[in-house]
Parts: C-alpha cells; structure tokens; sequence
C-alpha cells in the first residue's frame, strides 16, 4: 500500500495496487475450506477479484496450501487479492509461507505485531513477517473498508479495538446484552487468548447479502462490539467464529445477528463445542447449520445430519491440536446473490439447499 497526501483536500488517500479481474459472474462464492481445524474460507467475488481469510497450518507436506490451492483452481482464482491475516496463531497464519508457493499473493492485511511470547510464536510470526514484507502490506483498523470490487468489505475489529460507530445496518439496542457473563480469568487464561481477542474480522456485504468472518474473536470482545448496541446489524449467513469454541459465539452476538445459515468451520477435535450448539440451537433465526467436521465433542445429540457435514471421519491422529489426516478433504461452497438469497453446497456428497431473500 502507498499512502499519497492531499493537501489540497486535507484528506489522505490510500491507493492499493490493481488486481487481476477473472470471468465475471453472477454471484459471491463463499468457500470454506477444511484444513482440520484451523481457518481458510475463499471469497470470490463477481468481478473475480479473491480475499482469503487465513491459510491453515504449515508442514504435514503443504497440505493445507494443496488444499487451498485445489480450490482456488476450482473456482478459477489463480492469485490471492487480498490475504486477511486475522491474528498470528499458527492454524490462521502458519500455511502463508507454503500457499505463496503456489498462488500469487497480492495484499497482505493483518493487525501488525504479534503479542505472543516465546520461542516457536516468535519465530512462526518472523517468517510470515518476512512473507508480507515481500508483498503489499496493510495494518488495518476498525472502520476500514477492504477494496473487493463489487464487494462490500468492513473491518468490524482488529488489534484489540472494534468499531464505535455503528455500520448502516446497524445501532440498534441489543437485548441480548442483558444477561452477558463475562469471561474470567480462569477462561481466558487457560485458553491463552491474548492474540485471540486481536483478530480482525469483517463483515462482507453483496447487494443484499451479509455475511461476517470474525477469527478468534473472543466473547468479551464480543460484548464491546455488540452491547449495549449491536454495531453490525444483521446477517443471513454467520460464519461461526473460533472453530465453534465455547470462548466466542456468545447469544449477544449470535442471537442478535439474526443468521438464517450457519457454518462451522471446526475440526474433529478442535471447536464444535456443545456450549456453541447450544447456543445456535436456541437462535430462532436460523434455518439450519452446516459443518466442516463432525464433532466428536458434539457427538450424537448435537452434530447435524450428515448432509450438512462435509468431513464425517471422527478421528484423526494429532500433534498437539494439530490433526494431521492427509486423507481427502471436503468443503462447504456458498454463492450468494444480490438479493440476498444463497445456496449453501456439501462438496463431499453434492447435497444443495437453498435459501430465498430475507422476507
């Protein structure tokens, strides 16, 4: 990004550099992408312009870069537009090094340092570091637009802030809020959220489809964007933050939101917790979740039929919370239209349902 002062307007104007256009089409496709329990979800706009959110772990012989770039070819992007780093945990920003190898990365947009300590974090955050110094690189801030042609795209969250005036389609009091429990220490500290609570999240918007991409977020930092107003309004689809684990998701978000579709992005064993059903199950707005992975956490009672769950496998050998399954991987595919209808698509088994405009 170069910054270029106009004085004479008193105003200072961000110019980004061009992007490839790719065949123009009718809809937003929205590709989430399994890379066993970290985060990667494509969009690809009707220009053909492409923003990834996150890029999935390193090693295991670049397979979630592979997986990635599967789908890229298959949704004919051949470069990344706009990479958004959310925050710099190794499942959201690890692959970057190992996906630059394989696709063009034009943009890099992130909340700028690291506040992770020790040895392996530090290092992991140096080499993404070297990667997007290489490239275009952009630190955003709550309130930023991202420059998607035909899209769009607003950061609601980044590096700890979240935005203080509300978008258009939002402001109004959130009754969600009155029964808001905070996190304590005992939560926070166990699941180590301090880059969590930094992520940067988005909401995308297509003529009149919404949908929001959150990271990590955390559940008190959800409480700032959406209590006592909600900030963002409503969507029809939630992309479920941080895997569907029980430190984000809370009802002042969700609730709120009014989601028709939900899609989690978990793994077997990392996210899908049984609070975060729960709490999807009691929003009388939604129509239906859709899953990456089935839960082990959720077991029967909770996981969807399996028509709405791309990855069935239930175990997968792990190294730490990393599953290392090299096996074949299976996405959910959204395409969503300006009047805000969207079909959601389980690539495992072909099985589409569609969701008119919001009455």
């Amino acid at each position: 990004m170069r910054t270029i002062s106009a004085l004479l307007l008193g105003l200072t104007v961000t110019v980004w550099p061009s992007v490839a256009r790719g065949q123009p089409r009718d809809t937003l496709d929205i590709y989430v992408i399994d890379v066993e329990g970290g985060e990667a979800t494509l969009f690809v706009a009707p220009s053909g312009e492409s923003m990834l959110v996150d890029t999935g772990w390193p090693g295991f012989d670049g397979r979630d870069a592979d997986r990635i770039a599967a789908v890229a070819a298959l949704a004919g992007v051949t470069q990344i537009d706009f990479l958004i780093v959310t925050h710099f945990h190794t499942d959201h920003m690890g692959g970057a090094m190992q996906l630059a190898e394989r696709l063009p990365i034009r943009n890099y947009i992130d909340h700028g340092l690291t506040v992770d300590q020790g040895e392996r974090p530090r290092a992991a955050f140096e080499r993404y570091s070297n990667l997007r110094g290489g490239g275009t690189h952009r630190v955003v801030r709550p309130g930023d637009p991202i420059p998607v042609t035909g899209l769009d795209v607003r950061i609601i969250a980044s590096d700890g802030s979240v935005l203080t005036t509300p978008l258009s389609a939002g402001g109004d009091t959130n009754r969600f809020c009155e029964d808001f429990a905070f996190h304590g220490e005992d939560v926070t500290s166990r699941y180590g959220d301090a880059e969590d609570q930094r992520s940067v999240s988005a909401v995308i918007g297509f003529g009149q489809f919404r949908t929001l991409i959150m990271g990590d977020l955390t559940w008190n930092k959800e409480h700032a964007l959406m209590c006592p107003e909600n900030m963002i309004g409503t969507v029809g689809l939630y992309l479920v933050s941080h895997h569907g684990s029980e430190t984000s998701g809370s009802e002042a978000l969700v609730h709120a939101l009014q989601p028709r579709v939900a899609i989690m992005n978990n793994g077997p064993r990392k996210g899908g917790a049984v609070q975060t059903f729960q709490i999807l199950q009691a929003a009388t707005s939604l129509e239906q979740l859709w899953q990456n992975h089935y839960s082990v956490a959720g077991g029967a009672e909770h996981n969807m039929p399996e028509r709405f769950i791309a990855n069935l496998q239930d175990e997968a050998p792990s190294q730490g919370d990393q599953a290392v399954h090299m096996g074949t991987a299976h996405w959910i595919k959204v395409s969503a239209r300006q009047d805000g209808s969207f079909t959601v698509t389980n690539s495992r088994d072909g099985f589409t349902q569609s969701y008119g405009p919001r009455n």
